[in-house]
């Protein structure tokens, strides 16, 4: 019976415990969300630049950072395999002679880990070692985890775009709430994946 108490006692702190720490990890996730984007002008020694698409005014982002001499490179990872360089210059009215000098497309990625993979192939093809990682803020923390996950060598550096959707005051909070508790589900999900992946390897 003692026993018993003893380790219905230990079951209600460890749960108490566990919930602090989700608590605090999904307060740190918030924050981290909510971070300004480094000012153009604040890089030094930056090799590269990748993109990953998928969110309003990334690639826009991206192509901001290589015009302001940011980076030797752009890398746009997770392009449709039907569009080439000219489409990326109509949708974004950029200056050609820089899409043909500086800008690669990569067409292999489908989702985030599949990014990270053909992104690091890139740099590793290029001996880049100072990359920026241009993303949405509420995708930046997963896409730098799974990143250092597979490469630690590589110095990765957040350039957070900053979703018009969260920051549109017309769009309810249980929406916003939504998409944040959806990318942190994902990141959570990730988390794990690599967990039992070391695990097993």
């Amino acid at each position: 019976m003692f026993f018993k108490k003893i380790f219905h006692k230990l079951k209600k702190i460890l749960f108490l415990f566990s919930l602090i720490i989700i608590l605090f990890d999904i307060y740190d996730f918030y924050t981290f969300i909510n971070k300004q984007t480094n000012k153009i002008n604040t890089y030094r020694g930056i090799d590269a630049i990748i993109v990953f698409t998928g969110g309003e005014n990334r690639v826009q982002s991206g192509i901001d950072l290589i015009s302001n001499n940011v980076g030797k490179r752009l890398f746009i990872s997770g392009v449709n395999p039907d569009t080439n360089i000219f489409d990326i210059s109509e949708q974004i009215l950029s200056d050609e002679d820089l899409l043909n000098c500086c800008i690669d497309l990569g067409k292999k990625a489908n989702n985030t880990i599949e990014n990270a993979i053909e992104s690091i192939d890139w740099i590793k093809n290029n001996n880049y070692k100072n990359v920026i990682i241009v993303t949405s803020n509420y995708h930046m923390k997963r896409s730098l985890f799974i990143l250092k996950n597979f490469d630690r060598s590589i110095n990765f550096i957040p350039h957070n775009v900053q979703s018009k959707f969260l920051q549109n005051k017309n769009i309810p909070i249980y929406a916003k709430m939504k998409t944040i508790i959806s990318e942190y589900a994902k990141l959570t999900y990730t988390r794990i994946y690599f967990l039992i992946e070391k695990r097993i390897n």
